[in-house]
């Protein structure tokens, strides 16, 4: 049988082989395509021979001399990650990986359920304050199945599992950081539902995945008055939910989508917080009865109107594609 590699490669004759993003636009592309590299090879793994039955290779650029490798004038690498990412903990969540990326290209912040604390926020601000010559963008990534926001749901549908003593203290208050996005969700499915909607086998998933995409999405729009508030207008943003089914990171979020390159999207930070509940409904519908059309199939005369931006939604692609 063949295998599969999934290569990072240095070339020392030709070090630059990969510029940076010259600005967020084209950061958010980098990252886009990098995880549609990373999802095609994902799905490679599950069928590995090729019809010519040559190996696959999936090859990811990048620059040794940034993480250490010898260096003619000497000294240590200089930081320049052009992308700052708040993800979750989640071992099953490799962030490089998942976007394509190699050595300096990502400042990566992971704390279970990407909940947004003052050390996170703190490590935030230094990224794009001391790495500000580099830093186009600023991503909260969520996934699906998150066990910090499926602790915050059972929570919520279960009030007395908060308070139980395998709940420490500590992790109480991640829960409470993810109340708000639990019972946006769960309202906003009971409206387009109907009122009989808990009683669905699929209400506690629909929940869950609609909590993670509210969760992501408040993050940024949190993150998003940060940089606004630092005059770092020249980076933009971002959030999407990976689907560990997929590999592919998206939003809106289906589940249940089968992969498909123009899934891969990340959206714009929301700029008002009336668009969570936009956000939350589009989610219910797609998640309605367990099962729903995929992220790329939602049209143009769904997606609710933005606010300064064109009619972008929350859960639309950035700059309308």
């Amino acid at each position: 049988m063949n295998t599969v590699d999934y290569i990072y490669r240095f070339d020392p004759r030709n070090p630059s082989t990969k510029p940076p993003p010259v600005d967020a636009e084209a950061a958010r592309q980098s990252l886009e395509d990098g995880n549609r590299m990373f999802a095609r090879w994902m799905a490679s793994c599950r069928s590995p021979i090729t019809d010519a039955g040559e190996q696959a290779r999936y090859i990811v650029q990048c620059n040794g001399l940034e993480v250490g490798m010898a260096r003619k004038q000497g000294g240590i690498p200089r930081q320049a990650p052009f992308a700052v990412v708040v993800g979750c903990s989640d071992a099953r969540v490799p962030t490089e990986m998942i976007f394509g990326q190699g050595f300096n290209d990502l400042f990566v912040i992971r704390v279970a359920g990407n909940v947004l604390g003052d050390v996170c926020l703190g490590s935030v601000d230094f990224a794009v304050e001391a790495l500000s010559e580099s830093v186009r963008t600023v991503v909260v990534l969520g996934h699906s199945g998150c066990g910090a926001v499926s602790g915050a749901v059972d929570a919520y549908l279960q009030p007395t599992k908060f308070w139980s003593r395998s709940s420490s203290t500590a992790l109480r208050s991640i829960l409470q950081k993810i109340f708000v996005s639990v019972r946006e969700s769960a309202n906003a499915i009971h409206e387009v539902w109907g009122p009989d909607a808990r009683k669905s086998p699929h209400f506690r998933e629909a929940v869950l995945e609609t909590a993670v995409c509210l969760n992501a999405a408040q993050a940024a729009f949190a993150l998003r008055q940060e940089i606004e508030r630092a005059g770092r207008w020249e980076i933009e943003v971002l959030y999407g939910v990976y689907n560990l089914s997929n590999h592919q990171v998206s939003m809106p979020h289906n589940p249940k989508a089968p992969a498909s390159d123009e899934n891969v999207r990340l959206a714009h930070a929301p700029t008002n917080p009336r668009e969570f509940q936009v956000l939350a409904c589009q989610m219910a519908e797609i998640l309605r009865d367990g099962a729903g059309p995929s992220p790329g199939s939602i049209t143009e005369a769904d997606a609710p109107t933005g606010d300064g931006r064109g009619t972008e939604s929350p859960g639309s692609t950035p700059g309308g594609e």
